[in-house]
């Protein structure tokens, strides 16, 4: 009899440690649609530092959001797969120091949102309102936001002093790629057939180099000729705006329509 209840007790608390460390993988959290609906459903919330990694798509109920965070230092590996919705925001991380990357986000109001020192990479952010939106001193790399619907957005909008590089925007309503204060680098990105313009630098002293700005209503603006363009590719109805031409000159010259400008 005490052996069956040792036994017992036994079972029960590898039962507790199997609970305990169910959809994590090497001290990575798993979500698929079940884990969802087990933790209470869309959206998700993720409360807690760490490294999390979907394992299936997430469709959201209409109105609903996908990912909520509210935790610093998450990295959200969306492993090649989709969040689909329609709701205000796929992944919306209200705190600092969040990477998205390695999927798609379809469908919402706005694809991905994360807050100051944020990292957005290889992500698909298409057909939402607005693509991606990152705070102050953040990354946005190797991204897509094409054909988005809202008519005062933008494809890629980041806060200043970060870096959009490698990155298409393409067919949306208003600008292609915002930086939204000061002192962004934004180059090797594509920006095509946006209804405003292409490449927006909104403050001061940001470094536009190397992209192909073509078909939108303005190529390249700039609040003030603070900013500088090098080694650009323009065709556009209006190539550039405020933005100053660095040593119009050198190898880095910049193509506006078909002449060196």
């Amino acid at each position: 009899m005490k052996r069956q209840k040792l036994a017992s007790v036994f079972f029960a608390a590898a039962m507790l440690a199997w609970a305990a460390s169910a959809g994590a993988v090497d001290g990575t959290i798993e979500i698929n649609d079940a884990a969802v609906k087990a933790a209470g459903g869309y959206p998700y919330h993720i409360t807690g530092h760490g490294s999390y990694r979907l394992t299936g798509n997430l469709t959201a109920p209409s109105g609903t959001d996908g990912i909520f965070v509210t935790a610093t230092d998450v990295t959200i590996d969306l492993n090649g797969f989709r969040i689909t919705g329609n709701g205000s925001v796929g992944i919306n991380a209200v705190k600092d120091d969040v990477t998205v990357e390695n999927g798609t986000v379809t469908g919402f109001g706005t694809g991905v949102d994360v807050g100051f020192f944020g990292i957005v990479r290889n992500v698909h952010a298409d057909v939402d309102g607005d693509g991606i939106i990152v705070g102050l001193n953040s990354l946005v790399k190797g991204c897509t936001a094409n054909n988005g619907t809202d008519a005062t957005g933008s494809g890629i909008s980041a806060g200043g002093v970060s870096v959009i590089s490698g990155n298409t925007a393409s067919g949306n309503a208003n600008d292609g790629i915002d930086c939204a204060a000061n002192a962004c680098v934004i180059s090797s990105n594509t920006a095509n057939a946006n209804k405003s313009t292409g490449i927006n630098c909104k403050g001061s002293g940001c470094l536009i180099s190397g992209n192909t700005v073509y078909n939108n209503k303005t190529g390249i603006a700039a609040k003030d000729s603070s900013t500088g363009y090098e080694g650009n590719v323009l065709k556009n109805t209006t190539d550039t705006s405020n933005a100053t031409s660095i040593e119009a000159t050198d190898p880095h010259q910049n193509l506006c329509s078909g002449f060196v400008c």
